[in-house]
């Protein structure tokens, strides 16, 4: 790399100056031309100089090059100490062509960015090429260590500023609303609280003038007046527990008490928020049976008094939470003749990721051989293996399944497109109309919760509307692998190793087994100090032995149990998604038996 040469024994010429050979500072309307571009790039490549150095990334060797925040730090100390306008100079620098990113020259400086980003200042040859092109908009100088730009600059950093202050003023505005939220929902549990003492109370009262009525009174001689006195009082009690009864209803009954889902439905459409509010609704007090409301107030009251009350209000609050599920349903479907796999139907669940795979649309997905997807959060290729159903590779299916108890598997193999924690990726099912004939809720939720312990971050909920099985998308694939682009196994051949070194931490050494990986990945904790960053292609493979997808039955060795009477019309599915709702890939699996459970 060569260098320009600077005067040593004169004072140092500022960087932002429009003359090499001037070294008086300039004024503040100056502009600053390409010359005075390769000041600030000649004095940023002196003062960088113990951080230029030849470095590696994934095997690979840069040279002369330094890193990113190095450059932001520089150009803050030097240039201005407000962060927007000091990363506004060096993509200034990068128009200019002065400065670029060791493999991406479309490459620019972000706000709040912590990836490690490798840049270089640019050789006296490729500043030569840059000559010929405009330099595009100059910026205006001040002193040095002052750097602001003209209109067009300014008026950026000015929206950029206002819009940081519109946001700090609706976070806090937020948080203040969520922490009123709080303190209301924690006034109405207290009020709910003393009523659940009230009818108690009351409960006891009315037991013990019961007791006094057809025990003393029967056995004694009692005046008139005392038994008017005992009924009077009785009366009383009675409404007393009544009207307690009633406020506990009207508590329940209200619809106007500001809550989370209220909140998140402001940002919504209309569509949505009515759609909320007609599931929101509750029947009033007057509505419902005077019976009822006694039975399940004074029911309420004692779960409250025990405290099961409160479990039961945070489950209900984490299923509210999630967000509303959308499917593909059955009529959406093409004519079961037209099904080039029959009776198996693969398809993209087409209102979460709309054009999803765009080389077959709405339409049969290929069985055996893989096809490209892409979402807003990942793009890659997938993979389906069923044994036994028709194929569109049978010489590799059959391949693949000789000699395994594994009869399908399922591959995705690509990259994310922005960084997310390994925390807030997980995979399973979902269902948007509630499941028929199971279990009583007893036995399931006996078994649910021996699972949950047993895979701290499995979350099953079956006896809702919303019926979901989800679990982190490392804690449940089978074989896990992570590659730099361009060395990643071919997803058709019938063994992938698994490989999570990429991780680093409990995986630098790159020997873990994938019955460990599961064990750190199953665990929330753990899975928080890990990210799947936007570099490296990943790949996740996952395979079973118990549910037969050709008949849509889970096979228990000894005996085979239809899943169509339970799924209610509804297909499994092989989905990635985020927490917080967004999918990076949703696809169905269809079968012919569904569509005669909808017809019926």
């Amino acid at each position: 790399m060569t260098s320009i040469a600077t005067n040593s024994t004169s004072p140092p010429s500022s960087p932002l100056g429009d003359n090499d050979d001037d070294d008086s500072l300039p004024s503040y309307s100056s502009p600053i031309s390409f010359n005075s571009a390769k000041n600030i790039a000649q004095r940023m490549r002196n003062d960088l100089q113990p951080q230029t150095r030849d470095r590696m990334w994934r095997f690979k060797k840069y040279p002369n090059c330094f890193k990113a925040t190095h450059a932001i730090s520089w150009a803050q100390n030097n240039i201005s100490s407000d962060e927007l306008v000091a990363i506004n100079v060096l993509n200034r620098l990068v128009n200019f062509g002065l400065l670029t990113h060791v493999v991406d020259p479309q490459k620019r400086f972000c706000m709040g960015e912590n990836r490690v980003l490798y840049f270089r200042i640019a050789t006296d040859e490729m500043i030569e090429k840059r000559l010929s092109v405009s330099p595009g908009r100059t910026l205006m100088a001040g002193n040095y260590g002052s750097i602001v730009g003209v209109t067009d600059d300014m008026r950026d950093i000015d929206i950029h500023r206002k819009i940081r202050n519109l946001d700090h003023i609706l976070q806090q505005t937020v948080k203040e609303l969520n922490e009123t939220h709080g303190r209301l929902e924690l006034m109405r549990q207290e009020v709910r609280g003393l009523i659940s003492q009230q009818i108690t109370t009351c409960m006891m009262i009315a037991l013990l003038y019961m007791l006094t009525l057809f025990l003393i009174v029967s056995t004694s001689s009692l005046n008139w007046i005392t038994i008017g006195g005992i009924t009077i009082v009785m009366i009383i009690s009675a409404r007393c527990g009544l009207r307690s009864v009633s406020m506990w209803s009207d508590i329940d009954s209200r619809t106007d008490m500001p809550t989370s889902i209220d909140m998140d439905i402001m940002n919504e459409d209309n569509s949505s928020r009515e759609d909320r509010a007609v599931m929101r609704t509750v029947k009033p007090y007057e509505q419902t049976p005077i019976t009822t409301s006694i039975t399940s107030a004074i029911s309420r009251s004692i779960r409250s008094a025990t405290g099961r009350d409160k479990k039961e209000l945070r489950r209900l609050q984490s299923i509210e939470e999630r967000p509303r599920t959308v499917m593909r349903e059955a009529y959406t479907l093409p004519d079961v003749d037209k099904w080039q796999h029959k009776p198996l139907f693969i398809c993209t669940n087409s209102p979460i990721i709309p054009n999803q795979v765009p080389d077959y649309g709405v339409g049969d997905l290929p069985i055996g051989v893989p096809f490209k997807f892409s979402s807003d959060l990942f793009e890659g290729t997938c993979l389906f293996r069923i044994k036994g159903c028709k194929s569109d590779n049978i010489e590799g299916d059959r391949a693949y399944f000789d000699g395994r108890k594994r009869i399908y598997q399922s591959i995705v193999q690509g990259r994310f497109k922005e960084e997310i924690s390994v925390a807030d990726v997980c995979t399973g099912h979902e269902f948007a109309r509630p499941l028929k004939n199971l279990p009583h809720p007893f036995i399931l939720k006996t078994a649910t919760s021996f699972i949950s312990k047993i895979a701290l971050g499995c979350n099953i909920e079956v006896h809702t509307e919303q019926p979901f099985m989800e679990a982190t998308l490392l804690g449940t694939s089978q074989v896990v692998r992570g590659d730099e682009p361009g060395n990643e196994p071919n997803i058709t051949c019938n063994d992938i190793e698994e490989d999570c070194s990429i991780f680093g931490g409990a995986f630098s050494n790159g020997n873990v087994s994938s019955s460990r990986r599961k064990r750190i990945f199953s665990n929330p904790a753990k899975c928080k100090q890990y990210t799947f960053d936007t570099d490296t292609v990943y790949t996740f493979e996952f395979y079973q032995n118990l549910f037969d997808v050709e008949s849509y039955s889970l096979d228990l060795g000894f005996v085979k149990l239809g899943a169509i009477n339970v799924l209610n019309g509804q297909p499994i599915q092989w989905l990635g998604k985020t927490r917080d709702g967004r999918y990076l890939w949703s696809f169905q699996l269809w079968h012919r038996k569904l569509l005669q459970t909808n017809s019926s």
